[in-house]
């Protein structure tokens, strides 16, 4: 039996065991810093005395970058944060919170420029795409039956679900439980959109891995997320619209048929937020005091246009949400809240609502340039540009890890075009 790894073989390890971390581990922190953000930002120092050349598009995602810092330190000088800075830690009080924001996306960065260079160094000793991408969901496969076999013991009460941190019960107000996991993430809707995201990676290399992905859906069902539940469903309406690609009159004929579907499943499936909605004003009078209606995404739907329209070039500034969702001017009759909020609208949209107009169509420009310099070249890259706006957009903010994944898949998949070809004609 072979004990020692080869160069090669140690890289794929590391580079799997790398990614099991920046995916799954978001809420295992290190004096308040998330542990696969320090493990990025300390492989820093070693990509730049390593690596001579970078590509384009990951300098001009550091220009951006920068740029949403400097224009965010130029308003903060303008802004009048409506909340007790005095009580909060360092990294949030404001121009840390914006300078702690910034250094999760070069974090993020980061982690895209080590996936980008991995896959080219692993191909350069024949190692496959496939192969690659398949030992990141082997590992991630594994800790999903491990969250599924713990979720089970904690239903059967085995283990008491008060002294867990994958699961939590979401009704703690009522005289029975309902359980909810989510594993290593702050909740379960977080959770679930990243074994969507998984479910969509396994789709571009294995066409019939049926056991994974069913695993997959049976976390994200667990895990009560419905943004990760419509994912799913986008991404295979998605699949199933472009089998008919190459028909010009059956392509029509199917789109018509998959939207409404689409739209219509998704709408079940979200209809608690639409019945909230529709009613909220009657609802607020009800439960002035209940944080899931005047925090979070749902108040976000309401607060966001507001900043939008006072702010539409800039916006309010990058992670600035928390420090002035309380003025008067965004709260359209909600009550003040002490807490620590996050709109929840996803990271696209929450471009647009702290870095405005300016800072939303560069970020859409960039990933559109890269969507059309390598989409010609490789079925994977122009996947995973699409995985990424489908993911963002449904919930997860830019500074989660796991989607930058994708960005660094984008940059290197085109090297290796034969095995996109083939992935294409399973």
């Amino acid at each position: 039996m072979k004990l020692i790894l080869n160069k090669r073989e140690l890289a794929l390890v590391a580079f799997t065991i790398f990614c099991f971390i920046s995916f799954q581990l978001t809420e295992i922190k290190f004096y308040n810093i998330k542990i696969n953000e320090l493990l990025a930002l300390l492989c820093l120092p070693f990509l730049l005395y390593n690596i001579k050349t970078l590509n384009k598009y990951v300098i001009y995602f550091l220009l951006f970058f920068c740029f949403l810092l400097i224009t965010t330190v130029i308003q903060n000088n303008f802004q009048t944060f409506y909340f007790d800075i005095e009580s909060l830690s360092i990294l949030r009080k404001p121009y840390f919170i914006s300078i702690s924001r910034f250094l999760e996306l070069i974090s993020c960065l980061v982690f895209a420029v080590i996936v980008y260079k991995t896959i080219n160094y692993l191909r350069d000793n024949q190692v496959s795409l496939k192969v690659i991408i398949n030992s990141v969901l082997l590992l991630n496969f594994y800790f999903a039956l491990f969250l599924l076999f713990a979720s089970l013991f904690y239903y059967l009460n085995i283990f008491s679900y008060r002294e867990s941190t994958i699961i939590y019960d979401t009704t703690p107000y009522l005289p029975t439980y309902t359980l909810r996991l989510r594993g290593y993430y702050v909740e379960g809707g977080p959770l679930g959109l990243m074994f969507a995201f998984l479910f969509c990676l396994s789709t571009l290399v294995n066409k019939k891995e049926y056991l994974q992905k069913s695993v997959y859906i049976l976390i994200i069902l667990l895990a009560q997320s419905k943004a990760g539940m419509i994912a799913v469903l986008g991404w295979l309406s998605f699949e199933f619209y472009r089998k008919f690609r190459h028909t010009k009159l059956m392509k029509y004929i199917i789109f018509l048929l998959v939207l409404p579907v689409f739209l219509f499943l998704s709408y079940k499936i979200a209809s608690g937020y639409v019945i909230t909605l529709k009613n909220f004003e009657q609802q607020l009078l009800d439960r002035e005091k209940d944080e899931t209606l005047i925090m979070g995404r749902t108040a976000a739907i309401k607060i966001a246009p507001k900043m939008v329209a006072h702010h539409p070039l800039l916006g309010i500034g990058l992670g600035n949400y928390s420090l002035v969702r309380n003025d008067p001017n965004y709260l359209n009759g909600m009550p003040p809240v002490q807490g620590w909020d996050l709109p929840g609208l996803g990271g696209i949209i929450t471009l647009l609502i702290e870095n405005g107009v300016i800072g939303f169509v560069l970020f859409i420009f960039l990933l559109w340039q890269i969507y059309k310099r390598y989409a010609p070249y490789s079925l994977i890259s122009q996947d995973a540009i699409i995985i990424f706006c489908l993911i963002c957009l449904l919930g997860i903010q830019l500074q989660f890890l796991y989607i930058w994944f994708l960005i660094g898949l984008a940059l290197a998949a085109p090297d290796a075009i034969e095995e996109n070809l083939a992935n294409e004609e399973e």
